[in-house]
């Protein structure tokens, strides 16, 4: 995510003699990187990139507050300005109050509601100060009462949004902050026609109409227009996972939305409100009939973390004072307890608020080492030569060769997380505490390591309703416990999961054994199911010693799709390199096809093995054709020393048929 910031509007906030030039340097050397400097109304415009964990970053105000530790860095004079805003005893009130709205807020869909009522507004136009600075950082002008909300959320980095007060009032004087039902339509304030697909986060009056999707786009019914005389500036903090789901379902990608669905600090809120209510009052002389109104549901701050000096160096490879390390820390925004002494000296670190990702140690030392400067620390080339041994049981290029025999007969090669939540975790039919869980997990959703992937896949085409038939496999280890707290057990496994029929899945199966120049296996059904089955079987193969070995499954999963599992190690020791020589037979082979009336549920696999067994001269049985109950199978008669004749293949006909109506309860269409 980019945002572009004016080298003077950053000056406002940030005290520094520093040109451009060494700003975009230093900030890129160990900060958000300054891609470029353009020159816009003759002033230097920066277009800044900011990964999207450092929602902080996203405003002046955040990368003067990175441009002033840095600099600092580099022996570059620079001091983080205090805003020069109104606070809450400042304010001057009108002696007569208005109503305000009602709010009927819910905790677990918003953090933060924050407003207050702007009357006997002036409709002046934007100032020319203000409308190049919005100009230079490609926004639209409109007038001043619409552009102070752009201008401050630029700014400051929380978004704000301006409702027509009356408006609001008129529809009932309610805000209730719920999430929508299916089917529930609404025009955005620029005339666009939604309709909800149920779980967006919006604010509706007391009739149920909805009034506006909060974070991401306001409401025809509450905008402001040119008839706007009193105003309801508000702020609010709706759930990420929420911001982000409505946006994305919507395509509305607004710059509040991008801010909101990355957990902008709502305690960012009011300092946002303060300097808007500062640039109304002097723009469009706003009067103040009502204090603030703040309802802050879920205050919360980034827990502590505590590490260890030692630690820090031993990560950095380099012993930084303890006074340096404090100082960066303190700099940052965070604050600092201390205990012990010299190098064992064990620090409290508690991050601000608008620091969420300082979660664990490994994130304040990357905090201290890339404000120390990365290219400060030391770097010494690898003495030995670089070690050439290869993992055991893993032939990367077998990986290679099966994804893309997989890829080209239309399967969808997968990534899932090694992490799986618990829904997941059980789906593959282990218990939990048969999982590995991770102390310290990035996610609170994704706490185990799997021990199946299945489940992943079976999660992936669930996820992808519209295509009705998906095909999708994996190659990647699952992770089994093992005991006296030894580290698990990895396990490669290809997997495969497909909502096709069995048969077609099956033939895909034989496709890639003898593309990978397996001659002869069996598929063996196993009547006592397998976890994730409700129906198996197994895949046997011919080893080097000649005999059968499983490397794998295939069956009906109780999903009702088709699932694979098939181990690497175990297809290593089966899999060849290039096909068995087999000369050229001086005779020709006779092709037949009978057709056979077969039961319901009839496995066809079974028929064509107890085919195959009739006679060594029956060298090949495919299944050629179905029409409701009838299967065709093309079988093939060979003798590699001479030539067949009808009358030899008659009496093996005759013994195909016997077989299989007596074992298999099956009919032949036609006769012999």
């Amino acid at each position: 995510m980019n945002i572009l910031i004016p080298h003077h509007w950053l000056l406002e906030h940030l005290d520094t003699k520093a040109s451009a030039q060494e700003i975009q340097k230093y900030l890129s050397l160990s900060g958000p990187s300054v891609e470029r400097i353009y020159q816009t109304e003759g002033e230097s415009v920066y277009d800044i990139e900011v990964t999207t964990n450092r929602v902080d970053a996203m405003s002046v105000r955040g990368i003067a507050r990175e441009a002033a530790v840095i600099l600092e860095q580099f022996d570059i004079k620079a001091k983080f300005k205090s805003p020069s805003i109104s606070n809450l005893d400042s304010l001057q009130l009108t002696k007569e109050s208005l109503p305000i709205p009602k709010v009927f807020s819910n905790s677990k869909l918003n953090k933060r509601t924050i407003f207050i009522v702007l009357q006997d507004i002036k409709r002046a136009p934007t100032p020319k100060w203000m409308a190049k600075r919005l100009i230079q950082t490609e926004m639209n002008i409109h007038d001043a009462a619409i552009d102070i909300t752009n201008y401050v959320t630029h700014e400051f980095g929380h978004p704000i949004h301006a409702f027509d007060y009356d408006k609001l009032m008129n529809t009932g004087g309610e805000i209730h902050i719920v999430e929508a039902k299916p089917g529930e339509k609404f025009i955005t304030l620029d005339g666009e026609s939604f309709e909800t697909v149920g779980g967006e986060v919006v604010f509706k009056n007391g009739e149920g109409q909805i009034i506006d999707l909060p974070s991401i786009k306001g409401t025809a019914n509450t905008s402001i227009d040119e008839s706007t005389k009193n105003i309801l500036l508000l702020a609010e903090s709706i759930r990420a996972d929420k911001v982000r789901f409505a946006s994305m379902t919507h395509a509305i990608r607004t710059t509040a939305a991008q801010l909101m669905e990355k957990n902008v600090d709502p305690h960012l809120a009011k300092t946002t409100l303060l300097r808007a209510v500062d640039f109304y009052q002097d723009l469009c002389d706003a009067q103040l009939p009502n204090p603030i109104y703040d309802e802050f549901n879920n205050e919360t701050k980034p827990k502590a973390v505590k590490i260890n000096l030692q630690k820090i160096d031993d990560y950095l490879g380099i012993e930084l004072s303890i006074k340096k390390v404090i100082k960066i820390l303190i700099d940052l925004g965070c604050e600092v307890e201390t205990k012990g002494e010299e190098r064992a000296t064990e620090l409290m670190v508690s991050p601000p608020t608008f620091r969420p990702d300082l979660a664990i140690p490994a994130d304040i030392i990357e905090e201290i080492a890339r404000i120390y400067g990365y290219h400060n620390l030391p770097s010494t080339l690898m003495d030995t030569p670089i070690p050439t041994t290869y993992p055991e049981n893993i032939d990367f290029n077998l990986e290679n060769k099966i994804k893309h025999l997989l890829s080209n007969i239309g399967w969808q090669e997968i990534y899932t997380y090694s992490l799986v939540s618990e829904k997941i975790a059980l789906q593959a039919e282990y218990k939990l505490e048969q999982h590995l869980a991770l102390q310290n997990p990035l996610t609170d959703d994704k706490v185990y390591l799997r021990r199946s992937l299945l489940a992943s896949l079976e999660e992936v085409i669930e996820g992808n309703p519209a295509r009705k038939t998906l095909s999708v496999f994996e190659i990647a280890n699952v992770y089994h416990p093992q005991d006296d707290h030894k580290l698990p057990r990895e396990q490669m496994l290809l997997s495969l999961v497909s909502s096709e029929d069995y048969r077609n899945v099956r033939g895909h199966l034989e496709s890639l054994l003898d593309q990978l120049f397996i001659s002869t296996y069996k598929i063996t059904p196993v009547k006592k199911s397998i976890r994730q089955f409700s129906q198996t079987a197994k895949i046997m193969v011919k080893n080097r010693d000649g005999e059968m070995t499983v490397i794998g499954i295939i069956g009906i999963l109780k999903s009702g799709k088709i699932g694979i599992e098939i181990v690497i190690e175990d297809l290593l020791k089966v899999v060849r390199t290039y096909p068995r020589y087999q000369p050229i037979p001086k005779t020709m082979p006779i092709v037949e096809d009978l057709t056979f009336t077969l039961p319901k549920n009839t496995a066809v696999g079974e028929i064509i093995s107890a085919i195959k067994n009739v006679d060594k001269l029956i060298t090949k049985v495919e299944l050629k054709d179905i029409y409701k109950q009838n299967h065709t199978f093309a079988i093939e008669f060979q003798d590699f020393k001479n030539n067949l004749s009808d009358i030899d293949i008659e009496p093996l006909r005759k013994s195909i048929v016997k077989q299989i109506e007596k074992q298999h309860r099956a009919k032949l269409v036609g006769e012999v």
